[in-house]
């Protein structure tokens, strides 16, 4: 809109300089030139002169820092976005990061305290990513996280809300569970990462703990307390493997 405007600006003043021209060739005709180039008779004259030689240069600047300004503007609208997304989004996996994730999980939780319906979390940990840090280097635990994160997508429906939260720990909200969703998102879980791992295009298979932790409005909690208690339960599932 304001490059629009930087252009009008310019063509306003190059316009009053072509109506002048046009007046000065109706009223003199082939004479013109000879009137425009004849030193002015009066002071008036003079003013006239230099402000309607200035009208397109004057306009044409103005133009030029419309135009600029309108670029700044755009520069700074484009950094406040990438610095939105980057605080609210993990760089590295694309999924939300804990920020975006607690933001989302807060608004849920105002719903489901409305609608009396229940969500469920899931928390999850890569085993033995250290491991893979230590042994084939850092580079190939990215690709573990960002598989994983692929993972994620593929098994949950798009209305739920994934993220990594930090480090190898990544959560997952359900939203409007039905019931015995719990077993079956496990059994679909270890299903895609069973799937991943047969096809073997890493030097590492790739295992998951699970938690899980049902928020019910009836007896809401803070998000705080639904982690500490989806973490209890995949400390138990690591306990009952070990």
């Amino acid at each position: 809109m304001q490059s629009k405007l930087a252009i009008v600006i310019t063509l306003c003043g190059w316009l009053l300089f072509a109506a002048w021209l046009a007046y000065d060739y109706a009223e003199y005709q082939e004479r013109m030139i000879i009137h425009i180039f004849k030193p002015p008779y009066s002071f008036e004259n003079s003013a006239f002169y230099i402000m309607v030689i200035l009208f397109p240069i004057i306009y044409s600047v103005i133009g030029f820092l419309v135009n600029e300004r309108a670029k700044l503007f755009e520069k700074i609208k484009e950094s406040e976005e990438k610095y939105r997304s980057l605080s609210l989004f993990d760089e590295l996996t694309g999924l939300h990061n804990r920020r975006g994730f607690f933001s989302l999980v807060e608004q849920q939780f105002k719903i489901a305290n409305r609608t009396k319906e229940w969500l469920l979390l899931l928390f999850v940990d890569i085993d033995n990513l250290q491991q893979i840090n230590d042994t084939l280097g850092h580079n190939e635990g990215d690709w573990a996280l960002i598989d994983i994160a692929n993972i994620l997508r593929w098994t949950f429906r798009k209305s739920d809300i994934i993220a990594r939260i930090g480090g190898d720990d990544f959560a997952v909200l359900a939203t409007k569970p039905s019931n015995g969703i719990t077993q079956l998102l496990a059994t679909r879980l270890k299903e895609s990462l069973k799937s991943f791992n047969i096809k073997g295009s890493r030097h590492y298979t790739l295992s998951l703990s699970i938690g899980f932790a049902r928020y019910d409005p009836e007896t809401p909690c803070s998000i705080e307390d639904l982690f500490a208690q989806a973490s209890a339960t995949m400390g138990e599932q690591k306990r009952t493997m070990n």
